[in-house]
């Protein structure tokens, strides 16, 4: 069973080095990036195997030091990134050239991991539907939440993570090194035991301090705070709005950790908007007239269906379904 998990990674891994050559290639076509969207949306470790990938060849130029025992690495992928495009020579490959060209990857990828081990990122990412839990090598967890993704990058000044899309828990743990989470354009730091909630649309961040305190910079601005718990706050570019909240508010904006969406006032419009980021079933508000409708209760986050049936006994609301699936909401006459 272990040697079939194994055979299975490399084969992930061979894999996402193929589309580190091909994605980056001239001669690439919107065909091959929609195929590789295809691929990565398989599951999270295909996503992490081909941030792990990219990340080991953007960094190859550092291995111009070494000087290997064995054979040595073709010079152009090795030459300064201003020199070259590393890309360039791969135009026209054939089936074995691509084989090749991924093997070269993954293989320096490997050489290169004991080198920048030390400030390389790490990649985790959920699908749709799905939560994650990472626990750090100090011990700091970070809670995934649908379709999200965090790249963590933790070196001897500091622990760096950003937030790329999605929400998260972050519970960091004391340390000397400040633990660093940027989302948006938005910076937090902590050197304390402190509970984060981050959630990113756009450029704008989200951010909940459920337990600790976090100094706030935003970027290009030279205005800063500090942020304690029970604060929830809007970073944009035109700054930021803070408010007091309950412990019950927040419980209910995290109500995703136990697969939950906690509804206490939203309008339809906004309660469609939270499932659908949960489900590959898309739901749409069809009519203006019952998307200001205010709806309260707790739901499962992946039973859509639920949700219709509570909303269409509790309201003039009709429900049809698209020969794709997708439930229109409308107005019952």
């Amino acid at each position: 069973m272990g040697r079939e998990a194994g055979s299975r990674r490399e084969a992930i891994r061979l894999e996402a080095a193929r589309w580190v050559v091909q994605l980056d290639a001239p001669a690439c076509l919107a065909a091959d990036r929609a195929a590789f969207e295809a691929w990565r949306d398989q599951g999270p470790e295909y996503e992490v195997a081909f941030e792990r990938e990219a990340a080991a060849w953007e960094r190859l130029d550092r291995l111009r030091a070494l000087s290997p025992r064995a054979e040595t690495p073709d010079a152009d992928l090795l030459a300064p990134a201003h020199k070259r495009s590393p890309f360039r020579k791969m135009d026209g490959l054939d089936a074995k050239g691509w084989a090749r060209a991924a093997a070269v990857v993954g293989a320096l990828g490997m050489v290169a991991a004991g080198v920048i081990s030390a400030t390389a990122s790490t990649a985790y990412a959920t699908a749709i539907g799905e939560r994650r839990v990472i626990v750090l090598s100090d011990n700091s967890r970070i809670e995934l939440n649908t379709n999200s993704k965090v790249l963590v990058r933790y070196r001897k000044g500091a622990r760096e993570i950003r937030l790329v899309r999605g929400e998260a828990l972050f519970a960091a743990s004391p340390d000397a090194r400040p633990f660093i989470v940027t989302a948006a354009g938005t910076q937090l730091e902590t050197s304390d035991a402190a509970q984060i909630a981050v959630r990113v649309k756009g450029d704008v961040a989200a951010v909940t301090v459920r337990s600790g305190a976090v100094d706030v910079d935003l970027k290009d601005s030279d205005r800063e705070s500090r942020q304690p718990a029970g604060v929830a706050a809007v970073y944009t570019p035109a700054g930021g709005r803070v408010q007091r909240v309950s412990t019950a508010e927040i419980d209910r904006s995290l109500a995703w950790r136990q697969g939950g969406i906690a509804l206490n006032g939203q309008t339809l419009a906004q309660a469609v908007a939270e499932f659908n980021r949960y489900n590959r079933q898309r739901i749409s508000v069809d009519e203006a007239s019952v998307s200001g409708l205010r709806l309260a209760g707790y739901f499962q986050s992946t039973e859509p269906g639920s949700f219709v049936a509570a909303v269409t006994s509790a309201f003039p609301v009709r429900a049809t379904r698209d020969a794709e699936g997708a439930i229109h909401l409308t107005a019952r006459d």
